[in-house]
């Protein structure tokens, strides 16, 4: 995000009369700069400022057909698993 854009989203909400904390700002005691913590900045943004819909990922769901077919995959190796152990037990 450009310096410019946040500064426009900052003066916004000063003009609305709101405290900038909403946004992220922090004041620490002692110290001369303002801080800000991203992660309320970053929860700001998607309450108050996101247009698009907030990306998901769905690589943990596996469709019953990708099921099925990884468990018939593992009944498979299993099944040369237990073969070879059978043939070495057999040589030896």
């Amino acid at each position: 995000m450009s310096r410019a854009t946040f500064y426009k989203m900052h003066k916004e909400l000063v003009n609305e009369g709101r405290d900038l904390t909403e946004m992220g700002k922090v004041k620490i005691e002692g110290m001369e700069n303002t801080m800000w913590c991203p992660i309320t900045f970053v929860k700001y943004l998607l309450k108050h400022k996101l247009v698009t819909n907030p990306i998901t990922y769905d690589f943990g769901k596996v469709s019953d057909e990708d099921n099925q077919l990884q468990s018939e995959n593992i009944k498979v190796a299993i099944g040369v698993f237990n073969q070879k152990h059978k043939q070495s037990k057999e040589i030896n």
